[in-house]
């Protein structure tokens, strides 16, 4: 009996300590990830958000056409997050953030705080182009495009009839 009485008093004061309501919320297996209420997924000194749908008589590719390949717990996450039918590797936002001190490397990039730059993922989910909004150098643009390359292909989402064109919003912080 009095096992239970501290068993309870000991679940009482975990749920008085524990945070009902903040600027972004963790997932438990997030490994560092968070997801904001804006929609955007965190990473470090990394946002990445989903932007507003193309037009539904752009390119798509059935279900039928694409390999599935199982997603991990992070992945469905993100997917669930982003509202999106692709989604980026776990990994993705790791290999953007290694990067980071060689986009920001330049005396010039060094002045630039935060860089936002729109990705362009097509019907069968590679990266087909990129825009950076925010105004860098030809370096730091060519920096970005070098990093850009070096990123995996996104995975299907499973329970979509067609896959199309999405553009996702990225905003690397130095």
């Amino acid at each position: 009996m009095p096992i239970l009485r501290i068993f309870t008093f000991l679940v009482i004061i975990l749920f008085l300590f524990t945070p009902l309501v903040g600027k972004s919320l963790v997932a438990q297996v997030s490994h560092g990830y968070s997801f904001s209420e804006e929609s955007f997924v965190e990473y470090n000194n990394l946002r990445i958000r989903n932007v507003d749908k193309v037009l539904t008589s752009s390119k798509t590719t059935m279900a039928s056409e694409l390999n599935f390949a199982p997603l991990t717990a992070i992945e469905n996450n993100l997917a669930k997050n982003l509202n999106s039918h692709w989604v980026w590797s776990e990994n993705t936002l790791v290999i953007l953030d290694s990067y980071s001190p060689f986009l920001f490397r330049t005396k010039k990039s060094a002045k630039v705080e935060e860089v936002k730059v729109l990705l362009q993922v097509n019907s069968i989910g590679r990266l087909s182009g990129f825009e950076v909004m925010t105004d860098v150098d030809k370096g730091l643009k060519e920096r970005i495009d070098y990093v850009l390359r070096k990123l995996p292909d996104c995975k299907p989402v499973p329970g979509y009839e067609n896959y199309g064109i999405e553009t996702f919003e990225l905003i690397i912080k130095k």
